[in-house]
């Protein structure tokens, strides 16, 4: 019998190839398709009727644990302390950035490989716990299609997505489509939270702090990637990555105690507020990341 899963080249991008499921796309041509406004809720549905919630509550109770484990020390201790030990094993506080050759996040994936208590046991731990970072949507495509079970794409709460302006439409592509084999909402079904950090904005030397702020708030690309994501997840917090003159960094380092310094003297020299902390825009928290000469997004 031939594989069912097939690479095929990205509709989005010739960038890198999604891992398509044939079979998949098969079964979804067989189901009647009605268009939807909200793929938020388009999703709730579409997975309603497949078993992810059977597979992802199934835990091995001590009756159930096979000899070879049941009298292993691991497995003598509660639940809630087998947890902690998968979680400092499996558990980055840094996004792990896919795909990526070498990584230094400290993780022991290899924990999973040991025997099949602990892999139904820990693998909830590795795709709760952390943070995939995607530079592409096509990336996020493959991450998904390529999990060997594909109900622990329903695990995953949190993402980052490191978006340029200049590849709006990729992203607004994978966003608003209700594709079956690419989606946002199809690849990550249980994703709760996102964090984009955007690049485009540009420091213009002419305005100060509140109408570059006000600029950049403005930014059609930008605004056009928020109506778009806020379709797809309850929380957005999306950061404007800017390269910042020094004088204006070391404004905003210095904080509430050079904002009280300045109120002393009668000048308004701090910057606009989204520089300090997060503003409420469009149903999203923004803020600005100022970057430094070596960063990038």
């Amino acid at each position: 019998m031939a594989d069912p899963y097939q690479w095929r080249e990205s509709v989005l991008s010739t960038r890198s190839l999604s891992y398509v499921s044939n079979m998949d796309a098969a079964e979804a041509m067989l189901r009647p398709s009605t268009l939807r406004k909200n793929t938020l809720s388009s999703i709730t549905s579409s997975y309603a009727d497949e078993d992810f919630q059977d597979a992802l509550t199934q835990v091995p109770s001590a009756d159930a644990l096979p000899p070879s484990v049941s009298s292993s020390p691991l497995f003598r201790l509660p639940r809630d302390l087998r947890l902690q030990v998968y979680s400092h094993l499996l558990t980055s506080p840094q996004p792990i950035h896919w795909p990526i050759e070498h990584q230094s996040h400290s993780l022991t994936p290899q924990l999973l490989r040991t025997c099949r208590p602990i892999y139904e046991e820990a693998a909830r731990v590795l795709y709760q716990t952390n943070t995939p970072t995607f530079a592409h949507p096509s990336d996020a495509n493959m991450f998904a299609h390529a999990l060997s079970n594909r109900s622990f794409a329903c695990l995953i709460p949190h993402i980052t997505l490191r978006i340029r302006s200049n590849d709006t439409r990729l992203w607004t592509g994978w966003f608003n489509t209700n594709a079956a084999e690419r989606s946002l909402v199809r690849d990550l079904p249980g994703l709760r939270r996102l964090t984009i950090r955007y690049r485009g904005p540009r420091w213009q030397p002419s305005l100060n702090e509140k109408a570059n702020a006000d600029l950049w708030l403005k930014d059609p690309k930008l605004q056009e990637i928020i109506l778009s994501v806020r379709k797809c997840v309850a929380e957005v917090r999306l950061l404007l990555c800017v390269r910042l003159p020094e004088e204006v960094i070391e404004v905003i380092t210095r904080g509430v105690a050079a904002q009280s310094d300045r109120a002393e003297e009668g000048e308004e020299r701090m910057p606009h507020v989204m520089f300090r902390r997060w503003v409420w825009l469009n149903g999203c928290h923004i803020r600005v990341e100022p970057l430094g000469k070596d960063d990038d997004i």
